[in-house]
């Protein structure tokens, strides 16, 4: 089969244009069905400016070459224009098979099958992905596969190429990369929206398979790379695979930046040693809210006593701290907010916080956050316009816009060292 996945575009609604960093599930989705024998290519939409409109005159300008199937990522950022560009495919007399996955198809499957697709995929699906492909319809439950067998993301069929992206923050640029080194989280953070990997086991990829996509990524020009992890330490690592991924990845002389975990038990000077040796740069930490009680109604199962040691110890290994930090929190009151901006501007005073990230807690639709909001009668869905996470669109019963607002710019102040864009 000829099989076409789209990254459905969001700048013709949302007002904002991202070409930051490609996604990593249809490339690898790619790659599993080029390894079974079909030819599969990646376009990302957004990142080429193409309206849906565009699209349907593409297919119906192309009618005697079109793919056998087209398959589409639908996120909550992205639904709309997911449902666009169905829509446009529809309209341009496309009438073979269309495929719809992702974080946005696996909560509401009956929703997206209405748009007029043949088969909504939830969950992860590598495990039967290639049989779906060829004949499922309907609803259909994606399989885990083992992660041994799931390959690295296709670059080389995916449009554009990845080196030509912008990167999220400066600190990747230039020419910007991207990997998955692990899989999962353990935990069940109350505004995460990624339902497909929250709340699961962590599974690890093969260093050597890192250290050979690492070897690509720099082979197609790529300088630095986001190791886009939910968290790739402070939870528990198989005991020397830090040191055996930096065997690897450290001689391919790529820098690289991730996301971690605050944990006394977890983030040790051994690990973190390792960590810098593989050529990490910057760890943006999941902080949030330095207030106990917060952290607690998040369920974030981590302490301020977690945050400042985990602080401390990347630094004493030469790794620049990032800090990804919310206003508007569940149960967050100004007396919340002043113990952590009292704590960050602490933090930074003492050299700990090197960047800092300051976003809106917003509740995201499918999250345990949006579930208590609606039950307690505060719910207020996001829009899809505006700059995501950034905007102050609504108040929470503890805080008003004004104070939300307010509190962002007392974080800005705190701590004045923002991500470089």
């Amino acid at each position: 089969m000829n099989i076409q996945l789209f990254n459905p575009p969001i700048w013709h609604y949302a007002g904002f244009y991202y070409r930051m960093l490609p996604t990593l599930s249809l490339p690898t989705i790619a790659a599993v069905l080029n390894k079974a024998g079909h030819y599969a290519e990646t376009v990302d939409l957004e990142a080429l400016q193409v309206h849906p409109d565009t699209l349907r005159d593409t297919f119906k300008s192309q009618a005697d070459h079109l793919p056998d199937v087209v398959g589409l990522t639908a996120l909550t950022i992205t639904a709309r224009g997911a449902h666009d560009c169905v829509k446009a495919l529809r309209d341009a007399g496309f009438n073979k098979r269309i495929v719809v996955g992702g974080i946005y198809a696996t909560e509401h499957p009956e929703e997206v099958l209405d748009w007029g697709v043949d088969l909504v995929v939830t969950g992860e699906c590598e495990g039967n992905l290639v049989e779906l492909m060829e004949s499922g319809q309907g609803i259909q439950r994606g399989e885990k596969a083992p992660i041994t067998d799931i390959p690295s993301p296709d670059w080389k069929h995916h449009n554009p190429p990845i080196e030509t992206y912008w990167g999220n923050t400066a600190l990747v640029r230039p020419h910007p990369g991207i990997a998955m080194w692990t899989r999962g989280c353990p935990f069940k953070c109350i505004f995460c929206s990624n339902k497909i990997f929250n709340g699961a086991s962590k599974r690890y990829r093969d260093p050597i398979v890192i250290g050979a996509e690492m070897r690509e990524l720099k082979q197609r020009g790529c300088e630095n790379v986001y190791v886009y992890d939910d968290e790739l330490v402070g939870s528990p690592i198989p005991t020397g695979w830090m040191k055996r991924v930096a065997d690897e990845v450290g001689p391919v002389g790529l820098r690289w930046i991730t996301q971690g975990r605050c944990s006394k038990r977890f983030v040790t000077p051994e690990l973190m040693a390792d960590v810098k040796r593989a050529g990490c740069k910057a760890i943006f930490w999941g902080i949030e809210s330095l207030s106990p009680k917060v952290l607690k109604a998040m369920k974030k199962r981590i302490t301020p006593d977690d945050i400042l040691h985990t602080l401390r110890v990347s630094r004493e290994a030469g790794i620049d701290n990032g800090a990804f930090t919310m206003v508007g929190n569940y149960l967050e009151t100004e007396e919340d907010l002043a113990i952590t901006r009292d704590a960050l501007a602490q933090a930074y005073n003492d050299g700990l916080i090197q960047y800092r990230q300051t976003t809106i807690c917003t509740v995201m639709d499918g999250t345990e956050l949006a579930d208590i909001a609606k039950l307690e009668g505060w719910y207020t869905k996001a829009p899809d316009t505006g700059e995501q996470m950034a905007q102050v669109f609504t108040g929470t019963p503890w805080l008003s816009k004004e104070q939300i607002d307010y509190w962002k710019s007392e974080f800005i102040k705190a701590c004045p060292v923002g991500v470089p864009v």
